[in-house]
């Protein structure tokens, strides 16, 4: 074997130790999150100087070594990051990648029946309700869908509605899927009631968007009257506060609003009343 394969064949195993310590480092950092990670990153760093020691692996310049062990670091730091995303669409994988007319659902398309939520990222009861949709369509195999409609309340401007712009800045580029996660993230981040996150960047970057052309969408407006046309229909229906869900039989075209942050049993009452009286009109018209 050449020295030079000798030396490749050193590095290879030096890059494997450096992820692996780096690896256990990060499940530190899963705990102690940003605020120990330098500190973390230069106890890994002492580590490796023992490993290559022991390793008989020679750099040219410290600046060498250095340049190594960032570069395993930012290689593991980026995986660690898109697995942070990966997980958080996997939790939302019923939601289509694409629906047509820029709709956002989530669950099946072709649904019996569909949740359309009226709501306001910056309501405290919106958050609360938020999980209750999404584990009715989830538990529904198929039968029931959920319609985002935007309705930031003017007391919770101007961060809801920035919120809402921003929601559909994300739906630009991470379709239909990203638009549920973003605001799911929302929610999590969102100190409510108007005050809104203190952080947007990291929620965009956290659901894998490009940052500069989320900004520039956010400035352009191009996604006002998209909103303002949910807010105008929310109020032809009478809808004044949130969240305010119709329940809607996609078979018979009937639906009931069901104002406030309902528990799943309400609104599976309301299904349940739906198929009865679609039944017996089936049975009346025979």
């Amino acid at each position: 074997m050449t020295e030079q394969s000798t030396k490749s064949l050193r590095l290879g195993v030096f890059a494997a130790i450096i992820l692996g310590l780096v690896g256990t480092g990060f499940g530190i950092y899963q705990l102690v999150k940003e605020k120990d990670l330098a500190q973390e990153i230069a106890n890994v760093k002492s580590t490796v100087n023992q490993v290559k020691d022991a390793e008989g692996v020679t750099f040219k310049s410290k600046a060498e070594f250095e340049a190594a062990v960032a570069e395993s670091i930012n290689k593991f730091v980026a995986q660690k990051q898109q697995a942070d995303i990966d997980q958080k669409y996997a939790q939302f994988e019923a939601a289509p990648e694409k629906v047509e007319d820029g709709k956002h659902i989530y669950g099946d398309l072709g649904a019996r029946f569909t949740l359309v939520e009226f709501s306001d990222m910056e309501c405290p009861f919106c958050k609360q309700f938020h999980d209750t949709p999404k584990q009715i369509v989830d538990a529904s195999k198929g039968n029931v869908n959920w319609q985002w409609k935007h309705m930031p309340l003017d007391f919770h401007n101007p961060a809801a509605h920035k919120e809402a712009l921003a929601a559909e800045c994300i739906a630009e580029q991470k379709g239909n899927r990203g638009f549920w996660v973003f605001v799911n993230e929302i929610f999590h981040h969102s100190k409510g009631n108007g005050a809104g996150v203190s952080d947007l960047a990291s929620v965009v970057t956290g659901v894998g968007a490009d940052l500069d052309a989320f900004r520039e969408c956010l400035s352009s407006g191009k996604h006002e009257d998209k909103v303002q046309a949910d807010i105008q229909k929310a109020k032809s229906y009478g809808v004044n506060g949130t969240p305010a869900t119709f329940v809607v039989d996609n078979q018979t075209g009937k639906s009931q609003l069901l104002g406030g942050a309902q528990p799943a049993q309400a609104i599976m009452a309301v299904m349940r009343k739906m198929m009865i009286e679609s039944q017996q009109d089936d049975s009346a018209n025979q």
